[in-house]
């Protein structure tokens, strides 16, 4: 009987040491740029243990490696857990704005930065998609007459998410008001102190 307890132990800490393992090897091969590899050594330590934080580790590493739709539908798992939602949501928001999905990306970037309005990079690749996004509908429509507005329609592209989003009227608002409060922020760092008035001068 003790032998059995023993062993169900060793197989326990086996199998958590192989995870870790192969957590350790994918962190390894995603520093050097290795993404493929990465992808593969994540996805063994996701199948043996999964976590949000591996899925995470699993989705940034096939959208690195180019498998942008399995990274982005991997990388949604993670974000069950609320320390990793921001940044699952900035890393599957690249995935789209590298697929011209603009629309998608502009929904990620704005949901991430409702959990982080200071970050600065998720803000400028808002802006990047909401620029790119602009560029193309102008392209869209200054492109013809009537007859190629049917060919200039743009293709429902497969995604794994379930709705089309709609154009956010909200998004270029939340954008300026970030941008305003960090303006803010940088003119009160800048603005040299007030002397104290001294009474009695």
């Amino acid at each position: 009987m003790i032998l059995i307890v023993l062993l169900a132990n060793w197989l326990s800490w086996w199998h958590d040491t192989n995870s870790h393992a192969a957590a350790a090897r994918g962190a390894k091969a995603y520093a050097a740029k290795q993404y493929p590899a990465a992808a593969d050594s994540f996805r063994k330590a996701h199948s043996i243990a999964p976590t949000p934080a591996r899925a995470f580790n699993l989705g940034t590493a096939e959208i690195a490696a180019g498998n942008r739709e399995a990274g982005s539908s991997t990388i949604s798992a993670a974000m069950r857990d609320p320390s990793l939602r921001a940044d699952a949501l900035f890393n599957r928001g690249n995935a789209a704005l590298s697929s011209n999905a603009y629309d998608y990306a502009i929904r990620d970037y704005t949901d991430a930065l409702k959990l982080r309005p200071s970050d600065a990079a998720t803000k400028r690749n808002l802006e990047i998609a909401l620029r790119k996004r602009d560029a193309e509908q102008r392209a869209n429509n200054g492109a013809g007459g009537g007859d190629n507005k049917q060919k200039q329609q743009p293709k429902p592209q497969p995604d794994t998410r379930q709705e089309q989003p709609q154009s956010d009227p909200n998004t270029e608002a939340l954008l300026r008001s970030v941008q305003q409060q960090e303006q803010e922020e940088l003119s009160k760092m800048n603005r040299p102190a007030r002397r104290k008035a001294h009474v009695g001068w």
